[in-house]
C-alpha cells in the first residue's frame, strides 16, 4: 500500500505531524486537525513558485483533500502549518481511519486517547 501526505501535487511531505481527533456525539461525523512544525516543505520548495492552498491524504489511489489549512509565521519566517478535515458522514470517517491505520503502520504515529472532563 501507499500512503502520502502531499501540500503540493506530487511533493510527499516527510514531516510527521501532529493530529487531534474530534468526533461527534453521534460518532457519524468529526474532524483531523493536523499541526505539522517545521515541516520539510519549508526547506525544499519556494512559496512564489508553488502556492500552498490545500493539504492531501494519498491512500493507494484514493484522496482526501482539504483547503482548510493556515500557514504560522515565527520570526517572520514560514514556521508551522495547521489543517482541518471535517468528515460529514461515516463513510469519509472510515475512508480517513483507513488511510490513518496505514500511515501510523509506515511512520510510527502511535495513538493516545484522551478523557474528556464533561
Amino acid at each position: 500500500m501507499s500512503v502520502k501526505i502531499q501540500f503540493i501535487d506530487n511533493i510527499d511531505e516527510n514531516t510527521i505531524p501532529i493530529i487531534k481527533l474530534t468526533k461527534s456525539k453521534n460518532q457519524k461525523t468529526g474532524t483531523a486537525t493536523f499541526l505539522f512544525i517545521q515541516p520539510t516543505l519549508f526547506k525544499e520548495i519556494k512559496f512564489s513558485m508553488f502556492p500552498i492552498d490545500s493539504l492531501t491524504l494519498i491512500l493507494n489511489h484514493n484522496k482526501m483533500v482539504t483547503k482548510d489549512i493556515e500557514i504560522l509565521f515565527k520570526h517572520g519566517q514560514p514556521f508551522s502549518i495547521k489543517a482541518i478535515f471535517i468528515f460529514k458522514n461515516s463513510q469519509q470517517w472510515f475512508e480517513f481511519l483507513n488511510f490513518m491505520n496505514q500511515y501510523s503502520k509506515e511512520t510510527g504515529l502511535s495513538f493516545s486517547e484522551t478523557k474528556s472532563s464533561f
